[in-house]
Parts: C-alpha cells; sequence; structure tokens
C-alpha cells in the first residue's frame, strides 16, 4: 500500500485528509496547530512530528497550504534548510495542491532531489465538494508521475485533467480564478440592479441558471447570500488576483480588461483564511 503523507489540514486540505482515510489508505498528516491536531488524532489519523519526518517515510506526500510563503516553507524548510523536498526518498512524488506562482512550483521540480517527482497539482471546488469526491484537479506533470499518484487524488476528485507539465495547472489555475472573479463582480453588480428592479438575489439567481447570462456564481447565490460567497472567497481571489497580475508584469502581458475588472479584489489578506497545519 502506498504510504501517504500530508500537510496542510486547513479549509481544504482537512476534507482532502479525511477522504484518503476513509479510502483506506496508509496515511500519517503533520499538523502544526494542537487544536487541528486533535482533530487529526481522533478521526484515528497517525501524525508526524516534523515535515522532514513525514517526507522521509512518504511515497507520496501531499501539499495543500494557503500560499507560496507556506509552500515554501514546507519544501525548503523555514530557513531554506531542509524541508519536505530534501526528505523525500528517490521514487517518492511531492503533489502541490496549493494555487500561486508557477515559476515556484517549477522551482520545486528543479529542485526535486535524484528520483523525486513533483507534480503540480492545483484544485477547483469547494470543501463540500472534496467531501463529496467531485473535486477537479489540474495536473501538470509526466504521465508516469500523475499515474502514480493518480488514486490518492480520486479519493477526492472525480475530474483529474492532465493539462501539461509542471507549472502549467498554475497558469491555467490562475486565469480560472481571474475569470471567476470577474464573474463574482459581474454577479454583484446584477444582484444590485435586480434589487433595484425590485427583483430578490435568490430569485435572479434561480431564473438566470436556465438563461444564457449564468455563470458559476449565480448558481451559488441560490445556496448561499451574496456577502457570505464573497466574504468566503474574497481572501483566495485576492492571492490570486496578485500573483497572475506578478506573472503577467514579469512576461510583458497586459491583462487588459480582464484585469480591470478584477481590481475590486484586489488587496492581500491581513488574515489568512489557513496556515500551515
Amino acid at each position: 500500500m502506498t504510504k501517504v503523507g500530508f500537510v496542510g489540514a486547513g479549509r481544504m486540505g482537512m476534507p482532502m485528509i479525511e477522504r484518503i482515510a476513509a479510502a483506506g489508505m496508509d496515511l500519517t498528516v503533520f499538523v502544526r496547530r494542537a487544536e487541528m491536531a486533535a482533530t487529526v488524532a481522533a478521526a484515528g489519523i497517525d501524525l508526524a512530528g516534523s515535515v522532514e519526518e513525514l517526507a522521509a517515510v512518504a511515497e507520496v506526500l501531499c501539499v495543500c497550504t494557503f500560499d507560496d510563503a507556506q509552500l515554501r516553507e514546507v519544501a525548503f524548510g523555514a530557513s531554506g534548510v531542509g524541508g519536505a523536498l530534501a526528505a523525500l526518498r528517490p521514487g517518492a512524488v511531492l503533489v502541490n495542491h496549493t494555487t500561486g506562482s508557477p515559476a515556484l512550483v517549477e522551482e520545486l521540480a528543479a529542485g526535486a532531489p535524484s528520483g523525486v517527482g513533483v507534480v503540480d497539482a492545483p484544485v477547483s471546488g469547494t470543501a463540500d465538494q472534496i467531501r463529496g469526491g467531485v473535486l477537479t484537479v489540474l495536473v501538470g506533470a509526466t504521465a508516469e508521475h500523475l499515474e502514480k499518484v493518480r488514486p490518492v487524488l480520486a479519493s477526492y476528485a472525480s475530474t483529474i485533467l492532465h493539462v501539461g507539465g509542471v507549472g502549467d495547472a498554475q497558469r491555467i489555475k490562475l486565469v480560472n480564478n481571474l475569470v471567476f472573479t470577474v464573474h463574482l463582480q459581474v454577479a454583484a453588480l446584477a444582484c444590485e440592479l435586480g434589487r433595484s428592479l425590485d427583483v430578490q438575489p435568490d430569485v435572479l439567481a434561480g431564473a438566470l441558471r436556465h438563461c444564457s447570462g449564468t455563470s458559476l456564481p449565480f448558481s451559488m447565490l441560490e445556496q448561499i447570500p451574496l456577502n457570505a460567497l464573497i466574504d468566503g472567497v474574497r481572501p483566495f481571489l485576492a492571492k490570486d488576483t496578485s500573483v497572475i497580475r506578478d506573472v503577467a508584469r514579469d512576461l510583458g502581458v497586459d491583462l487588459g480588461s480582464l484585469g480591470d475588472l478584477a481590481d475590486w479584489v484586489d488587496g492581500v489578506p491581513s488574515d489568512p483564511p489557513s496556515t500551515p497545519s
């Protein structure tokens, strides 16, 4: 049985951990926060004492942190010495679920020890979709590395899209999140217009779901109030739009009207919704 390690028991990571454990896999988790460690232990899941200890025994190591800074700390160590990447054994594969800079995941692949693979695997979906096993995972990796980690991904994802090599999945995910940011702003503006016309947002969303003006935010508004939806996703979208602006600037690419329409979400979140656990 493949030995699976997991780092990042946050909003998205914890339901992944639960799905991997429910699939009967040999799972060990590194958790930094005491309260989350208690939750993981109560679920009967083994805990590692450090990231390096976990990586040393893992054949597949999944990392699901909030941003690049946290991913870099896990992979390379807090001071740039040690970390998970150096501790992985030949034949092991690191799966990065963090959405962030394509350059960083490419750096991980370039810095991996001989025989260690890196799978670029940002996800699209919600915690509830993870719990239901219907998450979408974009994969940038060699076919060999994808097949090695596929059983783990399949425990919480129903759609696994192989989109190219390491870094390609990040580029696609960043564009996706920029488009989602724009769609969310359009939904907010439409709800504001609807109210001025005496149409309630949930009624508007329910109608547009069957019409050409629909989008994912409108579908979500049938279950989640607009303000709650925006508050829930804004820290993630603010982080991701900041990353794609940096990527575009470095490549001399103009984001055009998509970038202008996403301005409403700009700003670095002062309190990230999850930290390395």
